[in-house]
Parts: structure tokens; sequence; C-alpha cells
């Protein structure tokens, strides 16, 4: 009877991070390939920089796999002297039972406690970390999706107070555009791109576009210059901006630049070319006159 083959682990080869701070230690392992939950620490008083990572187990260059425990040796003040010192005192024997026992307490509490000394991090918006984004956005009322690019979020919730200022203005819908999309984009007030339908001046498959009423004082385009490939995310995305910062009562008008494959369309197009006699003799070709067919013959 064919055995089953063993599954293997993928190995990696540990990199050095003994010197380096535990979080850069932690980062380093993790872009190797072993995750957060294989890492054990433990802590122990030496006479370095606290949180620095003094040794590592298995060695700097060893294969391991991915899910096998990696040690790291973290130098840490101990919990001990913040007691008496009547309690610092080691036995006959150089141990110390209470300096060991609170070692466990470091270790429960360390993580928490390095967030502690941290927490001021979380209220600026270039360092909080990407899960408290939502959070912090929240505070300043501002609403993102969380779909956007975390460097745009945080910029955006950066910026927040100063574009309040200017909200339901030209200027404060540039500027949130800007942010977003890395364009500045060209907004015209009181102006509308379309006539809409109208006979003997519509152009079919042009601009033969129905609207409804558009009252010119209340209306505004805005214009994506040089906006590259367009995805229907991105489009929809920008209409959420437009909606969430321009006037309740005003409406708008998304434009982007056209594709110069249908800004000049070569020969008859469905959709493009106007209907009339000359488009539709240029359609059929051109066609010989009495004239030419008599000179063929003879």
């Amino acid at each position: 009877m064919r055995q089953p083959r063993e599954i293997v682990s993928r190995t990696v080869r540990l990199p050095q991070v003994s010197g380096l701070t535990l979080d850069n230690a932690r980062l380093m392992l993790r872009n190797t390939g072993i995750e957060a939950g294989a890492v054990r620490l433990r802590y122990a008083e030496a006479y370095r920089p606290e949180d620095e990572v003094i040794e590592q187990r298995p060695p700097a260059g060893s294969l391991v796999p991915v899910d096998d425990p990696v040690e790291l040796i973290v130098s840490r003040r101990s919990l001990l002297h913040h007691l008496p010192q009547v309690y610092q005192k080691s036995d006959r024997n150089g141990g110390h039972f209470l300096r060991e026992f609170l070692w466990v307490f470091d270790h429960i509490f360390g993580d928490l406690q390095r967030r502690l000394d941290r927490l001021h991090t979380y209220f600026d918006p270039l360092e909080s970390p990407q899960e408290f984004l939502s959070w912090l956005a929240g505070w300043v009322a501002l609403a993102i999706d969380q779909d956007w690019p975390e460097a745009k979020q945080r910029k955006l919730i950066r910026q927040a107070i100063d574009m309040y200022g200017l909200r339901g203005t030209v200027r404060g819908l540039k500027l949130f555009l800007s942010i977003f999309t890395g364009i500045e984009p060209k907004i015209t007030e009181n102006e509308w791109p379309y006539d809409g339908f109208r006979v003997g001046v519509t152009v079919i498959g042009v601009d033969s576009i129905i609207l409804s009423p558009v009252d010119l004082a209340h209306s505004f385009v805005v214009e994506m210059t040089d906006f590259g490939d367009l995805e229907d995310a991105m489009i929809l995305k920008l209409h959420e901006i437009i909606l969430m910062e321009k006037p309740a009562h005003t409406a708008y008008c998304l434009l982007f630049p056209k594709s110069e494959e249908l800004a000049n369309p070569d020969g008859y197009v469905i959709g493009f070319t106007p209907l009339g006699v000359e488009e539709a003799r240029m359609a059929r070709g051109p066609v010989s006159t009495p004239d030419e067919d008599s000179d063929d013959t003879e």
C-alpha cells in the first residue's frame, strides 16, 4: 500500500536581529516569512537599551521551518526595581526568586505597556496604526472609504480640519480631489457641457443626450485632466467625493479626457459618425458617374 507523502514545511534562513529593537526585529522576521505567533520573547536584565534584542535562538543564518518557534532574548528592566530595597537583595547562592517571579507579569503586560508608551502616535495620522485610521477619521468627522489607499487616508485625515473651512467651495473641492488623485482638476462654475437633444442641431450618436432641466446658476463642471486609465471603481469614488463635498442644492458633471480614437473616428462608425447625405455617401464608397463609365468603356 502506498504511504502518504509527508508534508514538509517551508524553511527560511534566519536574519540577524540581535542589536535591533523588538519592533524592528519582529518586522524583519515577518518579512522573512516567520509569523508573529511563532516569535517567543524572554526578558532579561542587561546593560543595553530597553526592548533591544540581545540574543536570538536559533542563531542568525540557521535554516528553520516557518512554523518553528524563534526565541528572542530582550533587554528589560525588572519590576523588582519598583519595590523597596529590602526586597531587591539576592539570596546566598546569587539567585532571586522574587525577580524571576515578577518576569511573569512582564511577559503578560509587556506588549500592553509598550502600546501605552506609544500612545501618542495613535493620534498622529502619519504614525497611527492602519486599523486605527477609521476611528481617527471619525474623531474629525471625516467619512473615508476603507478601499482608499492608506497613504491617501492619512493625508486626508491630517488636512481634514483645514478642509472644513473650505467645504462647499471650489478651492475645497479642488484640494480634496487633488489629495485623492494627485491631479488638480479644472472646475468651471455656471456651465454645462451639453445642450441636450434639439431637432436640427443635435448630431445623433455624438451629442444626442436627453437631460432634465439644469439651472446654470447652480451647476458646475469638474474636468479631470491627464487622468490616464480609468476604472469603474475609481470613477465611483470620485462621484462619492464630489457628492460629499459639494453644496447640496447644486448639480455637477464629471468629465474625463476624450480618447483620440473616439474623438476622430475613421469612416462610418455607429454611434459616432453623424447621419446625413454626405456621410452616407462616404459609407457606401465612391460612386462612379455616367461620364466616368463611358471613359472606361472607350
